[in-house]
């Protein structure tokens, strides 16, 4: 995912490209360059300085904190936790030292951020092009995984879907009317609103989640008839802890999340199963490196060595595909942690998965000093609120939306049963490591559903 670079140089330059860019595709500046952490490198962890703090049931996190004068950035009651900001420069070990003789602690972690399942596009590989693979469709993906056929059951209307990532373009025809909730739980200084996306990675996630079809334009969804909540996360632990917390007490069906990485979390675990004992089904994006260890959320969802059991699991871990049903050309995350594989990319050649993309210029237009722009907008029918984007970022909310397709057409159907369903019925023999259960099979999920 790009970020913009942080300190002063960082941000003038990247105000610079703002303008430039800006006059170039015609888009509106709709974000100020504001200085914003930029992410770890692939698989190292990023702590964000502040730690978790983990109470028993019969305590308070507030009381507990107040008792040895720590102040708290983040609470979250429902799962007895709190972030909180170490004194001084002591760390996590002086949180440590200061709950030493407190008896309702259950434990204190380091908090990290973790970062966004997006394959850094490169504009060799990934520059938007309107021929698809074969001269298919824009949203082949769409077809070749049997959503037409699912989409006789249900559009998803009733379902609703939560997408943990950088916002949304609220004000895009396709998003704006499928959303009932924003909620905004990134406090990075100078950011927008959750119906803001300065990213563009949300955008395009939730469009392939839960974009309004049938309206005549921009193109269809994996569930274009559901009701989108909207968390705006900065990917640290507590706010994708209490982004989880407050889509589950919403009334999130399915909640997606195409973000992960290393570092164990007792915090994101707790999360997880307040999610699950409240009948949530979860999907996290695989890594995209090539990787058997798919780092947190996915592990806390298919835990290593689950993946071939049907039955086992707490929601589903998404590696990608590519167009002709093989493991996408840049080697994503695969083994016995993921569950099944959905569309992420065309090929090494081609453009990526083509979904919605805010109108206003974006950190994945500029790119930062680690990652070159993508390259990836594009125009449809003379509108450029489009791109390109590949990665298993984008397998995922299609896993989502399917389940959102099921749980609309049968309500009660369990998550259990969901997560089986979908694996179980997967374009796949049997599992793969590779693939997992095989490529999403939508059509055959919901024909199994009305048939049941």
């Amino acid at each position: 995912m790009a970020r913009r670079a942080s300190g002063r140089r960082g941000s003038a330059a990247i105000a610079g490209a703002v303008g430039l860019i800006a006059a170039a595709i015609g888009a509106p500046v709709g974000w100020a360059a504001e200085p914003v952490p930029v992410p770890a490198e692939p698989g190292r962890p990023q702590p964000t300085g502040r730690a978790i703090v983990l109470v028993r049931p019969s305590a308070s996190a507030s009381a507990v904190l107040e008792g040895a004068e720590l102040r708290r950035e983040i609470s979250i009651p429902q799962l007895g936790a709190a972030a909180v900001e170490p004194p001084g420069d002591s760390g996590v070990a002086g949180v440590r030292r200061a709950l030493s003789g407190e008896p309702g602690v259950i434990a204190v972690e380091p908090e990290y951020r973790r970062s966004i399942r997006l394959t850094p596009n490169d504009p060799a590989y990934i520059a938007p092009d309107p021929q698809a693979p074969m001269g298919d469709a824009y949203q082949w993906n769409l077809r070749q995984q049997g959503f037409q056929r699912a989409w006789d059951e249900s559009l998803g209307a009733g379902a609703r879907l939560a997408v943990i990532d950088t916002g949304i373009d609220g004000a895009n025809p396709d998003l704006g009317p499928r959303i009932v909730a924003a909620v905004d739980q990134d406090a990075t200084p100078g950011l927008g609103p959750a119906t803001v996306d300065e990213d563009g990675h949300g955008t395009h996630v939730s469009g392939l989640a839960c974009a309004s079809g049938g309206n005549g334009y921009g193109g269809a969804s994996s569930s274009f008839g559901c009701g989108l909540i909207v968390e705006k996360s900065d990917l640290s632990d507590a706010s994708i802890a209490d982004s989880i917390v407050d889509a589950t007490d919403r009334g999130a069906d399915v909640i997606s999340m195409s973000f992960g990485g290393p570092g164990s979390s007792k915090l994101l675990e707790s999360a997880v199963s307040y999610a699950w004992k409240r009948d949530v089904i979860m999907v996290a994006a695989a890594s995209n490196e090539d990787t058997k260890n798919q780092g947190v959320p996915a592990e806390l969802l298919q835990p290593q060595g689950t993946g071939p059991k049907l039955k086992k699991g707490k929601g589903l871990v998404v590696t990608a595909a590519e167009y002709d049903g093989s493991r996408a050309w840049f080697g994503p995350g695969h083994g016995k942690g993921v569950s099944l594989a959905a569309y992420g990319s065309a090929n090494s050649t081609k453009p990526g998965i083509f979904s919605n993309f805010p109108a206003n210029l974006t950190l994945l237009d500029t790119g930062t000093v680690r990652v070159p722009p993508c390259m990836c907008r594009t125009s449809f029918e003379g509108d450029r609120r489009f791109a390109y984007l590949e990665g298993t970022s984008m397998a995922t909310p299609q896993v989502a939306g399917a389940a959102a397709l099921i749980r609309s057409r049968k309500s009660g159907k369990g998550a259990k049963s969901v997560i089986k369903l979908l694996k179980k019925k997967a374009h796949g023999d049997n599992f793969t490591d590779s693939l997992g259960w095989g490529i999403l099979n939508a059509g055959g999920a919901m024909k199994a559903v009305a048939g049941g």
